[in-house]
């Protein structure tokens, strides 16, 4: 059955932003979703207002964006959507106790950690200063990504043979470190992991066609580099 969910979140124009591990794990479970831009303004005030007008009118009980509604259910954070996402389309551990479950998400959290370091280079430096920031912000993912790699060990997927939305989560976190730092790998179960993610014949079309969000900018206009 196709589950009808509205996957809505505050783009500030065509960003993969923090939501594109859920449109990865969608494309490839192949459930069909409505998308709701909030399109930010342009410089010099990037007016919100397109999303600060509507934003406590939905009935999110934390509202944030990005936001999900999937009839009854309507969820904020980006975790917990992507959890939601997961145990909805049967991409979830299979067999998983309250250990294993616990761990994916500490896993989950630490990739949100990764990920974060990166969009506050982006935003917070100056054009004088991202360079030199982008050396000890690449420094310090390289140890995260000792961590993951000792994670995934062997293992086809974090969660041994079945994929979640964990590694989706995880593709992208590392692939936006890849836009940045081309040579950013150095763990060979790693990279292995990234072509086994980028060979998946579901998110062929994702990968390659030219309209596929893929493609779109990692980081909003106001960002100082938006890759």
């Amino acid at each position: 059955a196709v589950v009808s969910t509205q996957s809505r979140h505050y783009r500030r124009g065509k960003i993969r932003g923090l939501v594109e591990p859920m449109r990865m794990l969608l494309r490839y479970a192949g459930i069909d979703y409505e998308e709701v831009v909030y399109e930010q303004g342009d410089a010099p005030n990037f007016d919100k207002s397109v999303w600060f007008d509507v934003k406590f009118t939905l009935g999110l009980d934390f509202p944030n964006l990005p936001y999900l509604i999937d009839g009854d259910v309507k969820l904020t954070q980006s975790i917990s959507i992507l959890h939601y996402l997961s145990a909805k389309t049967g991409l979830f551990p299979k067999g998983s106790n309250p250990a294993d479950i616990s761990r994916y998400d500490m896993i989950d959290h630490a990739i949100m950690d990764f990920v974060l370091i990166g969009v506050r280079l982006c935003y917070d430096s100056t054009a004088d200063n991202f360079e030199a920031n982008k050396v000890a912000v690449v420094a310090r993912g390289k140890e995260f990504m000792k961590q993951f790699s000792s994670a995934l060990g062997d293992n086809k997927y974090f969660a041994g043979d079945d994929i979640t939305g964990t590694d989706f989560w995880m593709f992208e976190a590392i692939d936006r470190f890849v836009k940045m730092e081309p040579t950013f790998i150095e763990h060979d179960n790693l990279k292995m992991f990234m072509e086994r993610i980028r060979g998946l014949p579901e998110l062929k079309e994702y990968f390659n066609s030219p309209e596929s969000t893929y493609h779109w900018p990692l980081n909003s206009k106001y960002a100082i580099n938006t890759f």
